[in-house]
């Protein structure tokens, strides 16, 4: 027996052993495991731990179908950790059990079990398990299992990390247009330095680092908690027609980016076969600026998380999180996989053309070699809405400029605005 087929075991004899709301009939056979009487089938798969783990840590992805739901697929990456090898595949074994099995039982029966809580209830009752924190998943069916710490030395009371903290946020912003989605957040304490945050959805498919988390409670030790959420787009709903449509609009433009004179032209075209003019104007203007941030990221550059966005009804909102726009978050993810399948001069070239990028381009020409690109920070981007007004861009820009002019020279100008 390998170590994926102990870990589908060891989960077996902890679910039967559980019992309660876990329980019903269960079948190991053939490397998959059958739980909740055949309602779902886990497989596991083994990654490489690193080097470091010695035989003392197991990284493993426990890959639950879903069979009332179209047999999609819930990815879950556990880490365990122990004196050997079969200490740490019963620890990744127990977090499974303990923090992903719940969640999802308690969407198959539609009501919270196992430490599990409905999310985001107006009025619930929490002794229930109905919060009415909505962990960062407003307006979902979300499902979120218990924490669970390592550190920390007794120091921090987990309970003021609760509903009410944005332990999600732009998970579903990120997610891919699929109906029910599994995700992971782990939050680290650094001390007096404060929080980070790690967000994983459905496995690695989506990977988010937030270097300074609002986690609204000061951290005096070094430790970090984890937890996971099962969450769901309403069937046959708007927004997940639209998030269908977006990523279509997305991987079109970035296929058929080289075959045009101009990127005018391309979305002329877009649009003329059929694709929502919003959509193509939102990949132009964040899909593309997701593009060339991934690529300048790995070598140091800083980025503002925020923009200004100008709206077509005459608003100029300020300090919109750029990963609240489905747009700018799924492209980050979209990006990852058109760098592996486009040609490396196209895909390069997609990502130099939004204007951030393009400023960066000029003071790597300026400046040649002496260039520290990690010394290069950039300033919030204006973004007009499609049909926003020159009277609102120009209100917008006058914003931006106030806040540049105590931290610029006046003579000098930002060359990476957007409009």
């Amino acid at each position: 027996m390998d170590n994926s087929e102990r870990l589908l075991e060891l989960i077996e004899l902890g679910v039967v052993e559980h019992g309660g709301d876990l329980g019903g009939r269960t079948r190991l056979s053939g490397g998959t495991l059958q739980l909740f009487d055949g309602r779902v089938t886990l497989r596991a798969e083994l990654a490489d731990p690193g080097p470091a783990a010695a035989g003392k840590a197991v990284h493993a992805h426990v890959l639950t179908t879903l069979h009332e739901y179209g047999d999609e697929l819930l990815d879950a990456c556990v880490f365990g950790m122990g004196g050997d090898p079969e200490a740490a595949l019963g620890e990744a074994a127990l977090i499974w059990i303990t923090g992903v099995a719940g969640p999802i039982k308690s969407l198959l029966d539609d009501k919270p079990v196992c430490n599990t809580c409905r999310a985001g209830v107006a009025g619930g009752d929490a002794s229930k398990g109905y919060v009415q924190g909505d962990y960062g998943l407003p307006g979902l069916r979300a499902y979120v299992g218990p924490a669970f710490s390592r550190g920390f030395g007794g120091e921090l009371d987990g309970s003021a990390l609760d509903d009410t903290k944005p332990w999600f946020r732009f998970a579903a912003e990120s997610a891919a247009p699929r109906r029910v989605h599994l995700a992971k957040a782990s939050v680290l304490s650094k001390g007096e330095a404060g929080w980070s945050r790690d967000l994983e959805v459905d496995g690695h498919e989506v990977s988010h680092h937030d270097p300074d988390w609002p986690a609204g409670v000061r951290g005096t030790a070094q430790g970090y908690l984890t937890r996971f959420a099962v969450f769901e787009f309403p069937r046959d709903s708007a927004e997940l027609r639209r998030r269908v449509e977006l990523e279509r609009t997305i991987i079109y433009f970035a296929d058929n980016f080289s075959r045009h004179d101009s990127v005018d032209k391309l979305m002329e075209a877009m649009v003329g076969r059929g694709f929502d003019p919003d959509l193509v104007h939102e990949t132009e203007a964040f899909a593309t600026m997701a593009f060339g941030r991934v690529l300048f990221e790995r070598h140091g550059v800083q980025y503002a998380p925020t923009f200004i966005h100008a709206r077509r009804d005459g608003r100029v909102e300020t300090d919109v999180p750029l990963m609240s726009i489905p747009a700018y978050a799924r492209a980050r993810v979209l990006a990852v996989q058109l760098g592996e399948t486009m040609e490396r001069d196209q895909f390069q070239s997609l990502c130099v053309y939004h204007a951030e990028s393009g400023a960066i381009l000029q003071a790597i020409e300026k400046a040649g070699d002496k260039l520290d690109l990690s010394q290069i920070k950039m300033y919030p981007c204006v973004v007009p809405e499609r049909g926003a007004s020159e009277q609102t861009m120009e209100a917008a820009l006058a914003l931006l400029k106030g806040r540049l002019a105590p931290t610029r020279p006046p003579e000098k100008k930002p060359r990476w605005k957007f409009w």
